[in-house]
């Protein structure tokens, strides 16, 4: 870097001798008297960031040229030299509380003082090297957060557009949190007479966990063709069948077994309804239990099952199994974002919870009903911003 110095010396004398001495060392000395004249030195040169200045000058004197320089409202790192004929300590703390890095008596030889102001050097060039790296890492930052920010308006695009199928009402509320995550939620018609509904929850948040909940969304909803995860089809047969919901959540557990240990998991819930008799055939891979809440009597009761998470276990097999719904009945796909969220004293609202808030809050329109039970929670947390993905999806049989 340039060893470029301002020297500010208001006795003639004593300026040129310092100006010659610091001259035959290689330093680039520009001058001034006073402070208020060092003050315009450095704004004419932009390019100076090491100041030896004498204590005593009319106008504006060391000590307040120091206090001016480390002001946090001055806009450039000044690497200040305290310079002075007083060398007793007193005056040394003095100058040393004004901001001075370093305190020179005049009658310092030039040897010492060289070193001093080589030592001030390196010191600016590591600060100079650790503003353009926190500068790169600004612009790095930058061009991450819109990359998350395209990523979550992404993910957002994947949400269903459809929520009105012949005999159902679907409705959903998506929150993501401050971090790109995993969770998504779907659903799709399968045929006439049945369609899909899922949730799932990719562990953890980040990118990695955002690019496994697209290519787990990606193989739900290709639902066609001889590779569909959701129907089986022979080649030459124009007929297909649905798959059961075991062995979904069995080809995508087979899909997504992690490797390189990247210890990428995820829960998920699938269900296929009979649109025309109401009946609900389902499967879970380590998700929490869904509600149903029934229309004769407004009560809920958990649809549960123990199952393994998908994408960890070779081994892990999936059950398919039936209830049957009735006319009105609801039924509650959610992430544990919500049954986990914490209150002020750590408290985690609870599974228990959300089925006993879905029956205090049976008596609202379907789509009304998510929005409120994610408000309830958030105001039980006492919270603006979700710690994580936050999904709920409501459906509600019609009837035929």
């Amino acid at each position: 870097m340039s060893k470029e110095i301002l020297l500010v010396e208001d006795n003639k004398v004593m300026q040129l001798l310092m100006t010659n001495k610091l001259s035959s060392r290689g330093y680039n000395v520009i001058t001034a008297l006073n402070g208020l004249e060092a003050l315009a030195q450095l704004e004419k040169y932009p390019s100076i960031q090491l100041v030896l200045s004498d204590w005593m000058m009319p106008e504006l004197n060391g000590i307040e040229l120091c206090f001016h320089l480390k002001s946090p409202d001055y806009g450039r790192y000044i690497f200040f030299v305290l310079l002075s004929g007083r060398d007793d300590d007193d005056s040394i703390v003095e100058g040393i509380n004004a901001g001075a890095d370093d305190f020179v008596a005049k009658e310092t030889n030039i040897n010492e003082l060289d070193a001093r102001l080589k030592a001030g050097f390196r010191t600016l060039d590591l600060h100079n090297q650790l503003v353009a790296k926190n500068i790169e890492l600004d612009r790095a930052y930058a061009t991450i957060h819109q990359d998350l920010d395209s990523a979550n308006a992404l993910i957002q695009r994947m949400l269903p557009s459809q929520t009105s199928f012949p005999g159902v009402e679907l409705h959903y509320t998506h929150v993501p949190s401050a971090q790109i995550g995993g969770d998504m939620l779907g659903c799709m018609q399968l045929d006439e007479e049945h369609i899909a509904v899922y949730l799932f929850d990719v562990a953890g948040h980040g990118v990695a966990s955002a690019l496994m909940s697209f290519a787990i969304q990606q193989s739900i909803s290709a639902n066609s063709g001889t590779h569909s995860n959701v129907k089986r089809k022979k080649d030459t047969d124009p007929f297909y069948m649905l798959r059961d919901p075991s062995e979904v959540l069995s080809r995508l557990n087979q899909s997504y077994l992690s490797q390189d240990n990247n210890n990428l998991y995820f829960t998920m819930v699938y269900a296929v309804l009979n649109i025309r008799n109401g009946t609900l055939t389902y499967a879970s891979a380590g998700h929490p239990p869904m509600i149903w809440l029934q229309n004769r009597n407004q009560t809920a009761q958990f649809i549960q099952q123990d199952s393994f998470v998908a994408g960890m276990f070779d081994f892990a097999s999936y059950k398919t199994e039936q209830v049957q719904l009735n006319h009105g009945d609801r039924l509650f796909l959610y992430s544990d974002g919500i049954t986990e969220a914490e209150s002020a004293t750590k408290q985690q609202y609870s599974e228990s919870a959300l089925k006993q808030l879905i029956e205090e809050l049976a008596h609202q329109p379907a789509n009304e009903q998510t929005e409120a039970i994610v408000n309830t929670v958030k105001a039980w947390c006492g919270i603006e911003q979700f710690d994580d993905d936050i999904s709920l999806l409501a459906f509600e049989w019609k009837g035929n």
